[in-house]
């Protein structure tokens, strides 16, 4: 059973910049990308905390149709979770959809099915994400 791997990759201020550049310039920036860059590990920390890799979690085992049912399911107010569900989304781990309705509701979706985070660094950091990555990292 193979895990789907969502890389997030430090680099030196220099080469991020060039890498958007590119990206950009070329219009290879893609929501299914499979890497995600930054330009030092202190950024990173500032994006992902305890509360949003929560968010992922959820998102990928519980499967929330809003953004106020996965408030609900971390029992955390709706406003906190939103600003960071627009934080992941901005930074490319997820992706809010919006669905139609009698009130416009936002669905977030992890980018592709993941099922861990590898962050490569020095020393390279694992965040398992989904069940099926908790099952297979402790039976392995």
């Amino acid at each position: 059973m193979k895990l789907k791997i969502l890389n997030v990759v430090i680099t030196t201020h220099e080469q991020f910049v060039s890498s958007m550049k590119k990206s950009l310039s070329t219009k290879v920036l893609s929501q299914q990308s499979h890497t995600i860059e930054f330009d030092s590990f202190d950024t990173f920390k500032r994006v992902i905390n305890l509360n949003k890799i929560q968010i992922l979690m959820a998102i990928a085992r519980l499967k929330p149709v809003s953004i106020n049912q996965l408030s609900k399911l971390l029992d955390r107010e709706f406003p906190h979770v939103l600003k960071d569900c627009y934080s992941l989304e901005t930074y490319g781990f997820i992706k809010l959809e919006e669905t139609g309705g009698a009130r416009r509701q936002l669905t977030p979706k992890l980018i592709f099915d993941y099922d861990l985070i590898r962050v490569k660094t020095n020393i390279e950091e694992i965040l398992p994400i989904s069940e099926r990555s908790n099952h297979i990292l402790l039976t392995s």
